[in-house]
């Protein structure tokens, strides 16, 4: 059976995802449960780092100068944690089979997509991520780690219709026809939303 960490489960869309890997038969685990106990987990196949954290203050525009404390305070969550997390687990990632790491992103963050004028302490630290995204896969996919970048789409899509689309993401292979090594997408990194858009960076 399949060993699955997700960091945290506090939203509707991580909730409902760890319900769909229940349901498939994969062993779902926290990272809160995995550091109580270090005999609870010994691999792990599927990564899902779920933090896309957002703060009510960060409506401030260029117009308005960038605020600081908002910046470094999200960058902190949505960066800083999810390398030092990652980090942490890979050597449960190394000892798993499934080496597939997924994170959460937003449409919001590319460069060339988005539209928004405000939430650029949101953006930003998004921004960085894509940049680690690219120099971790660079780093990993030699040794058989592929890579997931998801944007739920939270409050376009039902949470659990955004799940369901998550799972499927996150647990096929992309691209491969007929085993041919050839015709396999997984060298490149994706970003793909709930409708299976795929998204620039």
């Amino acid at each position: 059976m399949k060993n699955v960490m997700i960091t945290k489960q506090k939203t509707a869309f991580e909730k409902n995802l760890a319900k769909i890997f229940e349901r498939e038969g994969y062993n779902i685990f926290t990272a809160k449960e995995v550091r109580a106990s270090d005999t609870s987990c010994d691999k792990i196949d599927i990564y899902i780092d779920v933090s896309n954290e957002r703060d009510i203050s960060d409506t401030f525009s260029i117009r308005d100068g960038l605020d600081e404390d908002i910046i470094k305070k999200i960058y902190k969550t949505n960066v800083i944690k999810p390398m030092r997390t990652l980090e942490k687990y890979m050597p449960l990632l190394d000892a798993g089979k499934g080496k597939r790491l997924c994170f959460l992103s937003s449409k919001e963050a590319s460069i060339n997509e988005t539209k928004g004028t405000t939430g650029y302490a949101y953006k930003l630290s998004k921004a960085a991520m894509h940049n680690f995204f690219q120099m971790a896969s660079n780093k990993l996919t030699p040794n058989g780690y592929t890579f997931r970048v998801y944007d739920p789409m939270t409050g376009e899509i039902d949470a659990k219709l955004a799940a369901e689309a998550a799972f499927n993401y996150f647990t096929r292979r992309r691209g491969t026809e007929n085993d041919d090594g050839q015709r396999d997408d997984e060298t490149r990194l994706v970003f793909r939303d709930a409708l299976g858009r795929e998204h620039t960076w």
